[in-house]
């Protein structure tokens, strides 16, 4: 058999359809899996090698004037399938598996721009967290093959080979967590406030051996930020080698960003800050972690341009201090 799996963007939502993928290669072992991804997210099936990639050029598709030439490329490098199952639902996504000519095109339930019309088998749409739908999609799939069982969460980067990224904890029994200040620039309306990050590493030092993770758009947090709380930072990494460091740890703390759904499909019990992030939709899967949130009555939204934040700057550093000192499993670490 011959599957087609699509998922164009971004690196969080890649990252949680892969326990999807890898419930598709559990129950077909034998089964060719070739992922259309595009190429600045490419990097994230290295550990897979079972998948192969079908890069898309994202200049290409984000340009009018070759968007379609981009597709049709794409479109031939995948036919002769068997069938395609798409985690996007946007119509890019859609096109590429009919132009291709594949008979057989599932969609898992979420569509945008009509892509259900181009899908074969389109399920219903559900509001679930987009690990739930994207498993739901490989459970579907598994039962028209006569497969159950596909649609439970794993966390498929538990226990495959990362380059290490050295010695990073220190030697002792305190338990590791790992804060994570940043997101991304688009995502920057999801960053909990920085003096709540303060006052968190304040109350939580000296009980934890805690690590800052600064990516590169925190590099003028890495000037200051460690020296000023006390707090050593990770390294410089690559994505691979954080991966290990992450993984590593007994939490990770972070808003509603890729690495805080890293850390989910590592194994690594997640602590979520959320404001305006649905939490259903933006979600974990049962057992990966817990969110935080208020109960403001403008949350969720989907308003980036947002100046208040009231979401975020009501979601206080005690409250999340008081969630991991009264965890069990931290304190009998």
């Amino acid at each position: 058999m011959d599957l087609v799996l699509l998922r164009l963007s971004a690196l969080g939502d890649i990252l949680r359809v892969l326990p999807a993928w890898a419930s598709l290669r559990a129950a077909f072992p034998g089964a060719r899996f070739r992922a259309v991804v595009e190429d600045r997210h490419a990097f994230l099936l290295e550990p897979l090698p079972w998948l192969e990639p079908v890069v898309v050029k994202r200049r290409r598709l984000s340009n009018p004037l070759t968007a379609l030439g981009e597709l049709r490329r794409v479109a031939t490098l995948v036919q002769g399938a068997d069938a395609s199952l798409d985690f996007h639902g946007i119509l890019k996504a859609a096109m590429i598996p009919r132009l291709a000519s594949i008979p057989e095109r599932w969609g898992d339930g979420v569509t945008k721009e009509f892509a259900g019309s181009l899908q074969t088998h389109p399920l219903a749409f559900l509001h679930q967290t987009r690990y739930d739908q994207a498993l739901g999609l490989a459970e579907a799939f598994g039962r028209s093959r006569g497969v159950q069982g596909l649609g439970r969460f794993q966390a498929v980067l538990k226990s495959v080979d990362l380059p290490s990224p050295g010695d990073i904890w220190h030697q002792g029994a305190k338990a590791r967590i790992v804060l994570v200040p940043g997101a991304s620039r688009r995502g920057a309306i999801k960053r909990w406030p920085l003096r709540h990050w303060l006052t968190l590493a304040a109350e939580l030092k000296g009980r934890f051996d805690l690590r800052w993770s600064l990516g590169p758009e925190e590099e003028d947090l890495r000037s200051w930020l460690p020296e000023a709380t006390g707090v050593e930072a990770l390294p410089r990494l690559d994505f691979w080698q954080l991966a290990a460091a992450l993984r590593q740890a007994d939490r990770v703390v972070a808003p509603d960003t890729g690495l805080l759904h890293l850390a989910v499909v590592l194994g690594v019990p997640a602590l979520g800050l959320y404001g305006s992030s649905d939490p259903v939709v933006a979600g974990l899967p049962a057992g990966a972690g817990r969110i935080l949130r208020t109960d403001i009555a403008c949350a969720p939204c989907r308003e980036r341009a947002c100046q208040r934040r009231q979401c975020l700057e009501e979601l206080l550093p005690r409250l999340v201090s008081a969630a991991l000192l009264q965890d069990p499993d931290l304190i009998s670490t």
